[in-house]
Order: C-alpha cells, then sequence, then structure tokens
C-alpha cells in the first residue's frame, strides 16, 4: 500500500545539499531553470534525426530550416523545431560529471552525447552463429576499436536482457566480459526433436495407420512448440528493446544501438507480422516502439546469419536494399497473409534486419566481417546530424506512419527513419502504474526517465558515500530526484505526483524488505521553483540485519509516465 509522504517542507530541508555538492563541469554552463509551465510528456511530437552527407560521404553542414522538408503519409507537415547537432564524446562528459554517491545516470547537461550499445543476440541466433559473432566481436576490439569511443555491452538469451559491462572505454574490460559470456542455444534449436524422432520410417512403420497418426501428431507437436518458442523470443525481444530504450531515454540526441542477430521473429514495423503468434503481444509491440520512439535509438543490426553468404548474396552496409524488396516482406505491396512468409526463411531474415534498420534511421551490415566498417559508419552518422520535430495532427489514427525527408540541393544523399508507429494512447491506471513499477526493478539496467542519485545516511545523520559501515536500526538512505527531470503542472496548481518504491535483494536474490509511498501535493510558487533548481530530497527507511544487498529504487513520475530506477550495493557489518 502508498502511504503518503511527509511534509514536502522536510524533504525540501535537506535536499540542497544532497545536490550543492555535486560537481559540475568547468566549462559549461547550466541550463536555465526550468520554468514554471505545464510540463508533459509529448508524444506527440515526432522527432525525425537526419543525416545528409555529400558525395563523398561527409556530413553537409550549415543548411537551413527552409531546405528541408518531412512528408507524413503523403502530408507536408510544418517543421516545429530545427537544429543542427554536433556531438561530443560522451567518455568527457562521464570525467567532468561526477555525482556524489551512485546515480542512474553520467552526463551532467542536455548537450547531445555520442554512446554505442552493443547486443549480442543469442535468442535469434543459432549456437554456432553465436560463436564466430562472439570471435568476431573480440577479434575487433582487440585490435581495431575506436579509441576514447564509449561502448557498452548486453547479451539477449531466453533468460533476457543481461548487461555484460557498463559504458566504458577501456576495451580490456570489454574484451574480459565477452570472454566471459557463456553461449546458449536459440530459441529455433531448442525446437530441435529428439534425434530418435529423426529416424526414417521402416516400410511396415510407412504403411501402418496408427504410424502415420503419430506423425501427423508430432509433426502437429513440433509445429506448435516451435510456435511457443517463436513467441518467446519475439516477447524477450520486445521487451529487450523497450529496457535499452527506458535507460537510454535521457541521454539527449541520436543513439547508436548495434544489435549481433541472425534476424528477428517478427517484422518491427509491421505489427500483423505478429498475427501468427497471437494478438497479445500486440501492447508490448507497441511499448516497445514508445520507447524507442521516445529515445530515439538508431539501430545497426549485424547479420550473423549470413556467414556461409558471399557479399554478394544481399547488399552490404554501404548500399540500401530497395523499398521493392522490403515492401515484399512487409506487405505494402498488396495484401498479405500473416502466415504466407517468403519460403526461404534466411532471406526473409535478412530482409528484416534491413528493415529494421532503414525503419529506426540505422544501416544493415549484411555480415560480421562487416563489423569495423558498421561501428565506423555508426560512429560517423552520430557525430552530425539535422534534428526536425513536429507535432501530430489532433486527428491522427493509431498505427504505421511513412516519413518521407526532402533537401534542397544538389547531389546529396539524405537518410532518415522511414515511419514511426503511433501506439493507441494507454489509460493511466493503479494497475498499469504498479506494473510498469514491477518491470522497471526486474529489468537488469537502469531506466534514465528521472535522474536519481543516492546515498546512505549513518546514524549520526550525517550524509555519507560508503556504503561499507556498521549499521543499528533501520538503513536510511537519501534519494534524490534531479530538478530538471522531475515535472511541475502549473495549470493544476504546481503539482507534483511521485510515486516511490525501495526494494532490497540478499545474496541469493531474494526479496527481503521494500517500502513504498506515494509523493502527491501542490507547491508554492517559490517551493516549486526550488525543487526544479535544487532536486528534491526524498528519505528511505529499510530494516535490514547484517549482510550484504543490492536496494534497488524505482520513481515514477505521474504527470507524464516517465521512470527512473536505481540500483545500490549495500554491505551491513
Amino acid at each position: 500500500m502508498f502511504r503518503p509522504a511527509r511534509s514536502l517542507a522536510a524533504l525540501l530541508a535537506i535536499a540542497s545539499p544532497l545536490f550543492a555538492q555535486q560537481d559540475a563541469p568547468a566549462n559549461r554552463t547550466s541550463p536555465p531553470p526550468q520554468e514554471l509551465v505545464k510540463l508533459t510528456a509529448r508524444s506527440d511530437l515526432v522527432l525525425v534525426p537526419v543525416i545528409v552527407t555529400d558525395k563523398s560521404g561527409h556530413h553537409v553542414p550549415g543548411l537551413q530550416k527552409d531546405a528541408f522538408r518531412i512528408e507524413e503519409n503523403g502530408k507536408l507537415r510544418d517543421v516545429s523545431v530545427f537544429e543542427e547537432m554536433k556531438t561530443e564524446n560522451a567518455s568527457a562528459a562521464a570525467r567532468d560529471t561526477k555525482p556524489a554517491g551512485y546515480s542512474n545516470f553520467i552526463l551532467g547537461d542536455a548537450h547531445p552525447w555520442r554512446i554505442t550499445i552493443v547486443v549480442l543476440d543469442m535468442i535469434n541466433t543459432p549456437w554456432m552463429r553465436q560463436l564466430e559473432g562472439k570471435k568476431q566481436l573480440i577479434d575487433y576490439l582487440s585490435r581495431s576499436a575506436i579509441s576514447d569511443e564509449p561502448m557498452a555491452l548486453f547479451g539477449l538469451n531466453s533468460s533476457g536482457l543481461r548487461q555484460l559491462h557498463p559504458f566504458t572505454t577501456d576495451t580490456k574490460v570489454l574484451l574480459d566480459a565477452l570472454q566471459k559470456l557463456k553461449l546458449s542455444l536459440s530459441s529455433e534449436e531448442r525446437t530441435q526433436p529428439p534425434a530418435n524422432l529423426l529416424d526414417d520410417p521402416t516400410e511396415d512403420q510407412q504403411s501402418s495407420e496408427e504410424a502415420q497418426l503419430m506423425s501427423d501428431f508430432m509433426q502437429d507437436l513440433d509445429t506448435t512448440i516451435t510456435a511457443n518458442y517463436q513467441r518467446i523470443a519475439a516477447r524477450k525481444t520486445l521487451a529487450a528493446l523497450s529496457q535499452l530504450a527506458r535507460a537510454f531515454q535521457a541521454i539527449p540526441g541520436r543513439k547508436t544501438l548495434i544489435w549481433a542477430s541472425a534476424g528477428f521473429p517478427f517484422t518491427m514495423d509491421d505489427p500483423q507480422s505478429f498475427a501468427r503468434q497471437g494478438d497479445d503481444l500486440r501492447p508490448e509491440y507497441e511499448q516497445a516502439w514508445r520507447s524507442l520512439d521516445s529515445a530515439n535509438i538508431a539501430v545497426y543490426p549485424i547479420d550473423l546469419g549470413s556467414l556461409d553468404f558471399t557479399p554478394s548474396a544481399l547488399p552490404s552496409a554501404n548500399s540500401t536494399v530497395s523499398s521493392r524488396q522490403i515492401a515484399n516482406i512487409r506487405g505494402t505491396n498488396g495484401a498479405k497473409s500473416a502466415l504466407n512468409l517468403p519460403y526461404d526463411q534466411g532471406v526473409q531474415q535478412r530482409l528484416t534486419l534491413h528493415a529494421f534498420a532503414d525503419a529506426t534511421g540505422g544501416r544493415a551490415c549484411i555480415t560480421v566481417a562487416e563489423l569495423e566498417k558498421c561501428f565506423a559508419m555508426a560512429v560517423d552518422d552520430s557525430r552530425a546530424y539535422y534534428l526536425l520535430a513536429y507535432y501530430l495532427g489532433a486527428d491522427t489514427q493509431p498505427g504505421w506512419r511513412k516519413l518521407k525527408v526532402k533537401v534542397a540541393g544538389d547531389g546529396l544523399h539524405v537518410r532518415y527513419r522511414t515511419g514511426f508507429y503511433v501506439a493507441p494512447k494507454l489509460q493511466d491506471t493503479p494497475e498499469l502504474r504498479r506494473q510498469q513499477i514491477v518491470d522497471a526493478l526486474a529489468s537488469p539496467v537502469q531506466y534514465t526517465g528521472l535522474r536519481l542519485t543516492a546515498r546512505l545516511m549513518p546514524p549520526s545523520g550525517k550524509l555519507s558515500s560508503v556504503l561499507g559501515t556498521q549499521q543499528e536500526g533501520p538503513v536510511e538512505f537519501m534519494l534524490g530526484v534531479m530538478g530538471d527531470s522531475l515535472t511541475v503542472n502549473r495549470e493544476q496548481g504546481n503539482a507534483v505526483d511521485l510515486e516511490i518504491t525501495a526494494l532490497a535483494f540478499d545474496s541469493k536474490h531474494k526479496s527481503v524488505a521494500s517500502t513504498s509511498k506515494a509523493l502527491t501535493t501542490n507547491l508554492k510558487p517559490e517551493m516549486a521553483q526550488k525543487i526544479l533548481e535544487t532536486g528534491l530530497g526524498i528519505s528511505e527507511k529499510l530494516d535490514l540485519p547484517p549482510g550484504k544487498y543490492e536496494v534497488k529504487f524505482a520513481v515514477r513520475d505521474n504527470l507524464t509516465g516517465l521512470l527512473g530506477t536505481l540500483s545500490v550495493p549495500l554491505d551491513l557489518k
């Protein structure tokens, strides 16, 4: 049950010292305080990063807003936001900005940073392909990883998303993490029948009606098992995309996601492709697209399924798949049953990878041998680009919307995401809030919709960043919510509406203590301004005996639906 929070004035009394001790970048200016206006999550604002290059592949600078035209489903849209984005190396931000204690963010201001997220997809990739992909990644990191470009490594298997290593520029620790990674069977390999069922039937068995019935039964069973594993693979893949998007949505600008996979079990920009797997996956599909759109992530798939193919088998990373090829697998060249997939599953999967990259504004790499080229292109694409945005019309219906961007000028190459998915608006019910908080606490990554910090309060009442200490009685944390990530709604009397949950796990990953509360109040103007400038400090207490724990915090902003989570190790003597 949620309990009312104590006086907000009392919380504010300890909020300022919490954030005043954070180091600010010496050569950067802080953004101006957030104005007291109605601040809500604008799901109707469509962000369109546009990469414009010349014939040599170099960024074309200095273009103005009137050089761009955006069409949505063939209709011209007015560009409301326009900016030429030039990113900086995120490792510099991590060095310059070091929040005291623990935090779920590394960046200090609203400048767009350049980051690369790498996922080794084991649930959709056969074991031998995983092995080759792992070897190629290790080889790449050993000899040619781009220096000073931060990278985070993840794995995806039947247990879900797993963080192998957070962002770092140290290729040695990335290599160690990859070498320790244990590969697993893909969802397709888990459907293979036992060897004795693969033997050819004898003549007696062939002539036996009972044997034929048994054969039909086993075939139906195998089809059912395969379909169930496909559903599992699709669900795990969608969940991983949503979790990664929520983990990096607070970092401004276009993010790069390099996805090493043999192919997806669905077409990302076609919700009808889930029809053969059941309509119950539709909400998860919509959640994944909502998250990807919000986080502004461009996907660069590396095709681990094409190791036996020559580079000429399909277009390389430097070329594009024809719109007709992609349209054939989407069914946009005419009505096509979701069950009527192309006969060559390998080709279908590879074209799906290209369609996925096309839909998010990335580029597909045809073979793992192009890994180095793919990394270089991804970094170059994120160095400089144009960010355009416009607002959806009030009458926009849910569904897939096609985008087309035109740029005035001769010899220019333009690349952008070719569409986006408008999901039905979710009703913000208590059940939805609880489910989202549970999912956030269960995720292996920290969500950054709200920027959080945490420190342990020792019995003396003084703040401490040392989480290994003797402790008697309840353990008290000071949880901080950064002011620039909070929402204050002036039209509702400077309303603030938060839900805060803390959960402690022991060394066996068993939940041993929890607390939750709601903070719903209306602020006086001066107090609201102070919160936006200095942030909000919230005291959290847990009754824990001596031992080692992981304490996870989740804070949901009910005015926007944004979530922040933070994980803190705790060693009580």
